[in-house]
């Protein structure tokens, strides 16, 4: 039995098999390894973080602080307040200075107020919060008086 299958081996070329289904896999995968740089800076080209001051932007961020994390239904009233709050603030972010990191930031306060105009209630009180937390955490200095979910709006806000 062990003649037989040598002699399988004796009439196929193994190293052509090899080389026909191996050397294509290999190619394949180190292709793009050839190509890439091992001291690779990832953060080139990214724009520069830009900190804002919070307390020059108190009012601003309460009241947007009060429009998404108020308990109370999305009626159209606090849509159309919140979008023309966010509008505003994005207007006033990208004002304060040339550097790219604001512009942005800006244009995602903007993509926020455009995006949540019409979307679910649900949606709302879940994905809203978050991704105005996320704007605000990038752009500002962290200040106690930030508003983290509808119970700090009760406790009134001591000045620093």
């Amino acid at each position: 039995m062990s003649r037989h299958f040598i002699g399988l081996l004796s009439e196929v070329n193994t190293p052509m098999i090899l080389r026909s289904r191996v050397l294509p896999v290999l190619v394949i995968a180190l292709a793009p390894m050839c190509g890439c740089k091992t001291n690779a800076d990832l953060q080139q080209g990214l724009p520069e973080p830009v900190i804002l001051n919070a307390d020059e932007y108190r009012q601003e961020i309460t009241d947007v602080d009060r429009l998404v994390f108020a308990a109370q239904p999305f009626d159209d009233d606090r849509r159309a307040s919140l979008d023309t709050t966010l509008k505003a603030l994005a207007q006033r972010v990208k004002a304060a200075s040339n550097a790219r990191f604001l512009e942005v930031e800006s244009n995602e306060i903007k993509t926020l107020a455009e995006g949540f105009r019409h979307m679910p209630e649900a949606g709302l009180h879940t994905q809203l919060p978050q991704q105005w937390m996320r704007i605000r955490n990038n752009l500002f200095d962290d200040r106690s008086w930030f508003a983290r979910g509808a119970a700090d709006l009760d406790q009134p806000s001591q000045p620093q």
